[in-house]
């Protein structure tokens, strides 16, 4: 048997493993990674996590994220990254893609190299993935809380920050702008994930940026133009092109229960992602924060612009996933692939994470029937448990 500090035994849970519950099955991880699902009470050597009659899910990965608990990633120092690392494990997540918004060129290809950076330290924490470069190549009518001043047309400098960008890793442009499918065609080739958003593209636009690559619409009804049934858009293209996955902020105030519940009828679980879209605010008491380099009031949990636009969320993912549930009526399996196989899917690492397998990374969430986090594993390491917090 291995050594303790490379061994993990997780007993006494409900295990989700991809569409059922299993209850008489404990998770052994060895070296990190997910060795065998064994039978409960079978004689094992080595450390113990008891979930408590908890469910036992794969880690959450989050896949668009600014930052939350005081920290945003765009102003952080590596030690500001390293704190919010951990903090997040409290809330289920267990690797996650930091967005880099808001500033300008030159300044967003330093700011990813930070990250990328980050991303070569191990801590006991949640893994960064990569990056999500949300923009700059976006629609200046639907910029959100993104600056005008920060958004530009695609050209060829787009290389020079392409090029520090280290899959897996994702990027957000308005497909209906000059050079889009220059750039869907220069993302594909770097294996970077195109995602559409920002936008007032045409459902025309996006099935024929759909057949050239792109993969995923960031925060579905958000920054973009409203639907109308005579003039379909970029809305509508994300619930009729099967291709498409979707990102959902489930907090009830980007997008309303009954449309999360449409969303869900139109593109079922399977191609749902839900995220947090989180701000420094997150975890935080209202007040003043920042987003990238604009200033973001929080009130009654709710953060928005000096202009009075959406900026961000404050919510958690193990919230996010609690009010799908509650939105959609689905059932537990369900609602966990939206933060589980279906992110891990997209970014193309669904071979490593995602699920709960033998050979998959030992990324373990336990959770009560609240959505409550009792114990977050980061490669077969304890680093969150309830009891300690």
């Amino acid at each position: 048997m291995s050594h303790d500090n490379d061994t993990l035994i997780i007993t006494g849970g409900r295990l989700i493993l991809d569409e059922i519950v299993v209850e008489d099955k404990d998770v052994l991880i060895e070296h990190g990674i997910v060795k065998e699902i064994v039978d409960r009470g079978k004689p094992r050597q080595g450390p113990v996590l008891d979930a408590n009659g908890d469910y036992v899910a794969p880690g959450f990965i989050d896949i668009h994220t600014h930052g939350s608990f005081g920290v945003d990633f765009v102003t952080s120092t590596p030690e500001e990254v390293a704190r919010l690392q951990e903090r997040l494990t409290g809330t289920g997540v267990t690797a996650f893609l930091a967005t880099v918004a808001g500033v300008r060129g030159d300044d967003m290809a330093d700011v990813v190299r930070r990250l990328q950076d980050a991303r070569e330290t191990r801590l006991s924490g949640a893994q960064i993935l990569g990056v999500h470069l949300e923009g700059p190549y976006l629609n200046p009518a639907r910029c959100g809380a993104i600056p005008a001043s920060v958004i530009k047309p695609y050209d060829a400098s787009a290389g020079g920050l392409l090029d520090c960008v280290d899959p897996p890793a994702t990027m957000t442009l308005a497909p209906e702008l000059e050079g889009a499918t220059d750039l869907l065609e220069e993302l594909g080739r770097r294996g970077i994930v195109a995602c559409a958003g920002h936008s007032e593209a045409t459902f025309d636009q996006v099935a024929n940026a759909a057949d050239r690559g792109l993969k995923h619409i960031t925060h579905l009804f958000n920054a973009m133009s409203s639907p109308h049934h005579r003039a379909p858009n970029i809305a509508v293209a994300a619930l009729v092109l099967d291709e498409l996955s979707v990102e959902l902020i489930a907090d009830g105030h980007h997008v309303a229960p009954p449309v999360v519940h449409l969303v869900n009828k139109a593109k079922r679980t399977d191609r749902i992602i839900l995220v947090t879209d989180a701000t420094a605010a997150a975890g935080m008491p209202d007040g003043d924060y920042t987003l990238g380099e604009i200033n973001i009031t929080v009130r009654d949990g709710t953060a928005q612009t000096p202009q009075g636009s959406l900026a961000g969320s404050t919510l958690m993912l193990n919230s996010a996933v609690k009010n799908f549930m509650s939105f959609v009526g689905v059932d537990i399996c369900q609602a966990v692939k939206t933060v589980t196989i279906n992110p891990a899917r997209l970014l193309g690492i669904d071979d490593r994470k995602g699920r709960i397998r033998p050979d998959m990374d030992g990324d373990i969430t336990v959770f009560d029937e609240n959505l409550n986090i009792t114990a977050t594993v980061v490669g077969g390491k304890r680093v969150w448990e309830s009891r300690h917090s």
